[in-house]
């Protein structure tokens, strides 16, 4: 994230997998569920598509800021443009419709409001996520918004302003045929992330915060088998077309997913490692740190901030937008 406002992008990937793999189909439920008494596996029949609105963007009233815009990088302000580099795969954070390359999303809100109390123009750019953060080092862009959990691995190459909280959730098809109710239930499956993501971290690195690979060696399990993908609409196109037997995605995407796709996907499991977002700022960038830090907490307190994460059915927002937060 004129637009289309009926269909996301996954509603539009459920409908095309329906052939592949029966978005509306009935699938038998896992051995060990209720089997109804007849002997034989119960019947379980995911939702349809739905025709699911998805939220206009928003545009709020921001008045620049002076002291603000002082701390702004001189080339920046010399061209009135605020680069901002973003993955438009992760739906309602960033994203496009389907026939359309107009970025919209929670962070193309705020990150638009960012510009306005800065005294300049946000353009968002569409790049690869695992590519994102080079692309800063290299001067490509001045700022990046995609999702990017803020870690202290990643804080050694750039700095991070945080700006939300998400955690990560477990994504499996309707019906749950694989019977996953935890992460150790995914020892020995197939699972599925986005290429540079924190969980493709967690299924193929046992060094990784959170490691499923080290959960399955402590557990003396088979290893998960991890796959990553370039786009999180690839990795809901796996799972519908049962290509993988599970996903790992903050939990808002997961939240959205579930939602736009008429419950053919389902959520199981807790919610893990809950951790803030942050807007990725070059450490070469001196003081743009600190303005886009006072950009957001001005949006904070002036109710702006909340009204965003009203509008995309957000939860998640956080007080205070620190630098270089990261808690792992």
């Amino acid at each position: 994230m004129s637009r289309r406002t009926r269909l996301s992008v996954l509603i539009a990937l459920c409908a095309a997998s329906l052939l592949v793999a029966g978005c509306g189909a009935t699938t038998e439920r896992p051995q060990g569920q209720d089997d109804g008494g007849d002997g034989g596996a119960a019947e379980c029949t995911p939702g349809e598509v739905s025709d699911v609105p998805v939220p206009e963007p928003l545009v709020v009233d921001v008045p620049a800021d002076d002291a603000l815009a002082n701390m702004v990088p001189a080339k920046v302000k010399s061209d009135g443009k605020l680069t901002i580099a973003t993955d438009a795969s992760y739906p309602p954070n960033e994203f496009t419709l389907e026939g359309s390359d107009d970025i919209i999303g929670m962070d193309v809100d705020l990150g638009n409001a960012i510009g306005k109390a800065l005294g300049v123009e946000a353009e968002f750019v569409n790049a690869s996520f695992d590519g994102i953060l080079a692309g800063l080092q290299a001067g490509r862009y001045e700022l990046a918004m995609s999702s990017f959990t803020d870690t202290k691995e990643r804080e050694q190459i750039v700095d991070f302003v945080t700006y939300f909280e998400a955690g990560t959730s477990t994504m499996v098809r309707k019906c749950n045929p694989k019977g996953i109710e935890t992460l150790e239930d995914l020892c020995g499956k197939t699972v599925g992330a986005q290429n540079g993501t924190i969980q493709l971290d967690q299924l193929t690195k046992a060094e990784a915060e959170g490691s499923l690979v080290k959960t399955c060696t402590d557990a003396g399990k088979d290893p998960v088998k991890g796959q990553g993908f370039p786009k999180q609409t690839d990795v809901n196109a796996a799972l519908q077309a049962n290509r993988i037997d599970a996903y790992l995605a903050d939990t808002p995407v997961v939240n959205y997913a579930v939602k736009t796709t008429g419950n053919a996907f389902e959520k199981v499991g807790e919610d893990a490692d809950t951790a803030p977002y942050g807007i990725a700022i070059p450490k070469t960038a001196g003081t743009m740190k600190d303005a886009v830090q006072g950009a957001v907490q001005q949006l904070m307190s002036d109710g702006n901030y909340q009204k965003i994460l009203d509008n995309w059915g957000l939860t998640g927002g956080i007080e205070e937008a620190k630098i270089n937060g990261a808690i792992y």
